[in-house]
């Protein structure tokens, strides 16, 4: 059995079982880092509040503002899925990748400001982002049920941003915010709920 501080990953000789992954994830910090940056009015679905700590407004020349927001929905819920996933490849930040071949303006900005967004990610990197009692909850959850959970995956994308999130993407997908998993009244609940409905 093993279970580390950013990953609860519980497995059992002779049968599956479930793992709970939680960090941030850059490809999602630098989407929120140009929205920011580029005073970009467009909607984020979970609704996102701004970086905490903000960023100052930047258009660097040849960034189409306008056209990054027109191309931002799309290319948003790319990102979602890559964070799902938490695969290294193909991410939706890469230039030369098939998300930002078909939008130039956001492709346009991405080149201009991934600097500045590295520079971001790395200096808030270390950040914890919350001790969640998984092992305490998934055991809570299978006393209160009388049996072992069903083997699931349960990705948390934890973002820099300002308040209280905690959105459920999918059923096996949530985004929170670091100020909500650093509030143990709050989060240990919330991850029971979803641990539950996965159990």
């Amino acid at each position: 059995m093993t279970f580390t501080r950013d990953t609860g990953r519980m497995r059992f000789a002779g049968r599956e079982s479930w793992q709970v992954s939680h960090g941030t994830n850059q490809t999602v910090n630098t989407a929120l880092f140009l929205r920011d940056t580029l005073a970009l009015s467009v909607d984020t679905v979970p609704e996102l509040p701004g970086l905490d700590p903000s960023v100052p407004v930047r258009v660097p020349t040849g960034v189409d503002r306008s056209g990054a927001a027109e191309e931002w929905l799309g290319w948003w819920a790319d990102v979602l899925d890559h964070a799902r996933t938490e695969l290294p490849a193909g991410s939706p930040i890469d230039p030369s990748g098939p998300s930002l071949a078909i939008r130039p303006s956001l492709r346009a900005a991405v080149i201009a400001l991934r600097p500045a967004a590295a520079e971001y990610d790395r200096a808030h990197a270390a950040r914890s982002p919350g001790a969640l009692p998984i092992g305490e909850v998934v055991r809570g959850v299978e006393n209160h049920l009388g049996r072992y959970v069903k083997p699931f995956r349960l990705v948390i994308t934890v973002v820099p941003v300002q308040g209280l999130v905690w959105e459920r993407m999918t059923a096996s997908h949530v985004i929170a915010s670091e100020r909500f998993l650093g509030d143990p009244a709050r989060s240990a609940p919330a991850l029971r709920a979803v641990v539950e409905s996965l159990a």
